[in-house]
């Protein structure tokens, strides 16, 4: 009995050691930009941006925002976004998203891992979140300092009692109440890196277990359908954004930019230049509201982009057809270039 005892606890350690390993290969791998731009290609488009390039989304609503489309869970690695999106695994856990001008909200890449990268502001009836400006630069063992405040119309608020568990699109408040819940909510915003790792823990759980009523489960972060992925080591400052002379480069080497036809080249070179004012009102506690974003639509079928078609004329028979005037070599020749009357050369 003892003999199988030790088997079992061997068998045991052999399957952690085995699950650490693998964790450890997970975090090793290496992310690029130019798997961002593979990955995200056939759901958007990339345009050019001060950031280097940014993704914009197609076939999203208008009023689309980022982390609206998914729910909240909590990991092991802090607050986690769990995205609805068919696209939503890559940019809510790897760079940020900014408000472009021309464009809306778009995706600027970046190459370090959180459970997603947003700052927050809550109080016991409400939470709000938005993305983090493309701007914030943080030191090797974390963020911890004054709010990072952006507009705010750019939070998304839900109660505090249905901040987890559920579709943010369901319970969601409001955005034309966005301010005035805004007001009424504490702004905070903090990330800790540990054993590498970059952690979301700046809202308060016991604000959320005592307004749901109840402990919240911690759960993997397999439940995300993401995986974290380790700081590049002696990093000494985080960026949340790729430098841009490093994405224009990754995109710029991709066969879609090799590829592109004379006339969509034409279009981007003389599309209005996006600017992104969000960046530069990214530590104000008040701004303007951001751009209203200008998504492409769908083409219209055939049928719908002409008119009626026209009747056939019908052919004039060659036996009725009018017969040129013989020459008689008096005519006056036609003076094309002649100008009226009155009027000077």
């Amino acid at each position: 009995m003892k003999r199988f005892a030790i088997q079992a606890l061997l068998v045991t350690a052999a399957v952690i050691g085995f699950a650490a390993q693998a964790a450890q290969a997970q975090v090793g791998v290496k992310v690029t930009i130019g798997g961002f731009y593979d990955e995200l290609a056939p759901y958007g488009r990339w345009v050019d941006c001060r950031y280097g390039q940014c993704w914009v989304p197609a076939r999203v609503a208008a009023d689309w925002q980022p982390y609206s489309n998914g729910q909240w869970i909590y990991t092991e690695y802090g607050w986690t976004w769990v995205s609805d999106d068919p696209w939503g695994g890559s940019p809510y856990h790897y760079g940020t998203w900014a408000s472009i001008e021309g464009y809306g909200w778009s995706w600027v890449p970046g190459t370090v891992w959180a459970p997603a990268w947003v700052t927050w502001s809550y109080s016991n009836s409400y939470v709000g979140w938005a993305p983090l400006p493309p701007t914030v630069v943080f030191g090797a063992s974390g963020y911890v300092g004054r709010p990072v405040v952006v507009s705010q119309t750019q939070y998304v608020f839900v109660p505090t009692n249905r901040f987890v568990g559920r579709n943010v699109t369901t319970v969601r408040v409001s955005a034309q109440q966005s301010a005035s819940i805004f007001r009424q909510t504490r702004p905070v915003t903090g990330f800790s890196v540990s054993h590498g790792i970059v952690r979301n823990t700046a809202l308060p759980m016991e604000t959320i277990e005592r307004a749901g009523g109840g402990k919240i489960e911690t759960r993997s972060i397999q439940a995300a359908r993401t995986a974290p992925r380790s700081v590049p080591a002696g990093s000494a400052r985080l960026a949340v954004v790729a430098p841009a002379r490093d994405v224009r480069a990754a995109a710029a080497a991709r066969p879609q930019a090799a590829s592109r036809s004379p006339e969509s080249s034409r279009e981007v070179k003389h599309a209005k230049a996006p600017v992104d004012h969000e960046s530069e009102r990214a530590m104000q506690a008040h701004g303007a509201p951001p751009a209203e974003s200008h998504r492409q639509t769908a083409e219209a079928p055939a049928e719908h982009r002409q008119g009626p078609p026209r009747p056939a004329e019908a052919k004039r028979p060659a036996e009725h057809a009018p017969k040129p005037k013989p020459h008689s070599g008096k005519e006056k020749p036609v003076e094309k270039d002649k100008k009226p009357d009155g009027e000077k050369p």
